[in-house]
């Protein structure tokens, strides 16, 4: 009839590409359900692809052990320097701190061991250093009171930082340093004997 529409056939189904739509042997239940024979979950293609995964912080820089002691040395001695010009002892306490905390949070594991023993004695050098540097008159006996009189006036802030840096570095492993370097210690014991 000539008023009639005329009816076209439904389009034959899309074939997909390759390697699509069929599943790999040996893909996952997971994967054949979703349709994904590629094994990976949908959405991480990019991840695959060498990007950033998505949900996933960037892992931090981690120091070796004498990068950690770098570190402490350089924070030291800036905040020594500004504390000598400003004549404050506040500031020689809390370049203590912040390069502990500096130390700790950045090093290796393997590192822990050393980076909780050594800031006691890299911020009485660091403070000998400056106070040196700074003292008028004989250098050595100045540098030497302006020292003793530093660490008495920042004992208390030292112990109490001393105290929260090696609970972090407990928190992060140093039990397992301790324990290793104990391992280690026996095993070259044992050999000798």
């Amino acid at each position: 009839m000539p008023g009639r529409a005329r009816i076209r056939p439904p389009a034959p189904p899309a074939r997909p590409a390759p390697g699509h739509g069929r599943p790999r042997a040996g893909a996952s239940g997971a994967d054949r359900a979703s349709g994904n024979g590629t094994g990976a979950r949908p959405g991480t293609r990019r991840a695959a692809a060498g990007g950033p995964r998505p949900g996933r912080s960037r892992s931090r820089a981690r120091l070796t052990g004498r990068g950690a002691v770098l570190v402490m040395l350089a924070v030291f001695l800036l905040a020594d320097l500004i504390a000598a010009g400003v004549h404050s002892t506040f500031l020689n306490g809390f370049g203590y701190a912040a390069g502990c905390a500096l130390a700790v949070a950045y090093a290796r594991r393997e590192a822990l061991l050393i980076v909780a023993t050594t800031p006691p004695a890299i911020f009485f050098a660091a403070l000998l250093t400056i106070k040196l540097l700074t003292a008028g008159g004989n250098a050595v006996l100045g540098g030497a009171e302006g020292t003793l009189l530093t660490l008495a006036a920042l004992a208390p802030w030292m112990l109490g930082v001393t105290i929260a840096y090696l609970a972090a570095a407990t928190v992060r492993g140093l039990p397992r340093c301790i324990q290793e370097l104990r391992t280690a210690l026996a095993g070259q014991g044992a050999a000798r004997g």
